[in-house]
């Protein structure tokens, strides 16, 4: 069927509907009324029935059943109760309001009936209506009845509302255009499950890229609708491990369908905000973009902000979703669903882990990943906010694990590790290296003092490194039991200076329940 030629205001009104805030914080049905609303202005109109619209909008796996999930039908009682709600109040004086008849999902465009206008006194002086007019608002005692002048503004109203008229018509043709470009399509060759270790790049379509820790991340693949865009190579994002590893994104409706062999997974999904906030393109702040994400059908995330979540715009945020197994169709389905502004992502990691754990994180203040005594790979620094990383020679003498004193991350700076629900022992690794000289083995008292707060509370106060190592050049372990992220799924280790910097030399977090 070919594509139908709306009329401006079908196209208006869409853009009205979806800008009068009746879908805030339901981003569910702000999916559904975009995908019938899309497949209608494309002539699609076939594929506006039950199962299409609960696998491609509201992001229910490939094997859903609607015999056995009612979900279309009970968001689409909803969305029409919104709708009717709608233009029995502040949609009331719409030339078009859109319905969707029960029973079906194909969205109509129906012309609203005029209000009945007021009855004009017959006459065949065409000026005879204006002129009683005039003479009911002239004073009895006027000498002579002079017609009403129009007043100097008028002109310029009627100028701004024509402009924002043709803004909001500009508007609904924008986002017929952006949706119907927005919904790539991967065209891949079909392959067998990835590695048990999956690391991809969203909206990248160059060669594979090796990090820091010499992990090497796929370019964009396995995705269904969205649209990729490239972020500028100049523009900064606070926490990324290295400057030219976000490079895109994916943003719009869209999902991933990704092979993976049996077994137990942990999810990891970065996002850093480059559109939205402070300084940005678009502006506004938090709440300006909300999304939801679904695993397999179910919802994992119902109102992320990555904006409100990393504290900030153009800052490195990730959630970790553990326990994730492949579908019966052998795929991991991944959905991200608009809410107050289209969803997006940056980069996943699927990761094979064992069940009800994640993979232990260990961070060395280094460029380049370590292994410790014991044969563990401690990667590269990462997830950091703030300070300066500087490497030294000197070793401590003390520990087996010398390697991981050997870099430092100084000044007042914090951490946020993104984590699974969870309890975790943290163990954090100090060396002073700075203070004093290896003669006198020492530091002078109180040469440096620093706090260390976990999600707010106090893990250490008025901390030196040197009086709890017993020296310069010698390491010393903190560690803490049952910690645990906070409610966005990040553990924020803040390390606040009390006299000269503070420090840290290595970062090691271990789920234990």
């Amino acid at each position: 069927m070919d594509a139908v030629s709306p009329s401006r205001e079908e196209q208006t009104e869409v853009a009205a509907v979806l800008q009068s805030g009746i879908f805030q914080r339901a981003p569910l049905l702000e999916s559904f009324f975009r995908y019938i609303c899309d497949r209608y202005f494309e002539g699609q109109t076939g594929e506006i029935k039950e199962y299409c619209i609960a696998v491609e909008a509201l992001g229910r796996c490939a094997t859903f059943d609607p015999k056995k999930d009612s979900i279309v039908r009970v968001e689409a009682h909803r969305l029409r109760k919104r709708l009717q709600n709608y233009y029995d109040g502040p949609g009331a004086s719409h030339a078009v309001q859109i319905l969707i008849p029960s029973g079906q999902y194909v969205p109509q465009f129906v012309a609203s009936e005029p209000a009945p206008a007021e009855r004009v006194p017959e006459s065949r002086d065409p000026g005879f209506h204006e002129s009683v007019v005039s003479l009911e608002a002239t004073p009895a005692s006027s000498p002579r009845a002079t017609p009403p002048r129009r007043p100097a503004w008028q002109p310029k109203r009627l100028h701004v509302v024509a402009a924002l008229v043709l803004m909001v018509v500009l508007a609904g043709i924008a986002v017929a255009v952006s949706r119907r470009k927005a919904n790539e399509q991967w065209t891949g060759p079909a392959s067998g499950p990835v590695p048990l270790e999956f690391r991809m790049l969203a909206g990248y379509h160059g060669p594979p890229f090796t990090d820091s820790n010499g992990q090497t991340w796929n370019p964009d693949s396995y995705y269904t609708g969205g649209k990729s865009t490239a972020i500028p190579p100049n523009h900064f994002i606070e926490g990324e491990p290295q400057t030219d590893w976000l490079r895109s994104q994916r943003s719009g409706t869209f999902r991933y369908d990704i092979p993976l062999r049996q077994g137990t997974y942990e999810l990891h999904l970065y996002f850093a905000e480059t559109e939205y906030g402070g300084g940005n393109p678009r502006g506004g702040g938090d709440g300006t973009r909300m999304f939801a994400v679904s695993v397999n059908g179910a919802t994992a995330i119902s109102y992320l902000d990555p904006l409100a979540e990393a504290g900030g715009p153009n800052r490195l945020h990730g959630r970790v979703i553990k326990d994730v197994s492949p579908a019966s169709d052998g795929k991991l389905h991944i959905s991200f669903v608009p809410g107050t502004a289209p969803a997006f992502l940056n980069a996943l990691e699927v990761l094979s882990s064992v069940p009800g754990r994640i993979r232990p994180v260990r961070i060395v203040t280094q460029p380049r990943p370590v292994t410790d005594a014991e044969g563990q790979l401690w990667g590269a620094d990462e997830y950091f906010v703030g300070g300066t990383a500087v490497f030294r020679q000197d070793s401590v003498s003390n520990l087996r694990g010398k390697v991981l004193y050997q870099g430092e991350r100084y000044g007042n700076f914090a951490y946020h590790i993104p984590l699974a629900p969870g309890k975790y022992r943290l163990t954090l690794h100090f060396a002073e290296t700075w203070f004093g000289t290896p003669e006198s083995h020492q530091a002078a008292e109180g040469s440096r003092q620093f706090n260390v707060f976990a999600n707010g509370m106090a893990l250490l106060r008025g901390f030196e490194v040197a009086k709890e190592a017993g020296g310069i050049y010698r390491g010393v372990d903190e560690v803490f039991e049952n910690v645990e992220p906070n409610a966005q799924g990040v553990l924020v280790l803040e390390f606040v200076p009390l006299k000269n910097y503070a420090e840290v030399n290595a970062i090691e977090v271990v789920e234990t329940q």
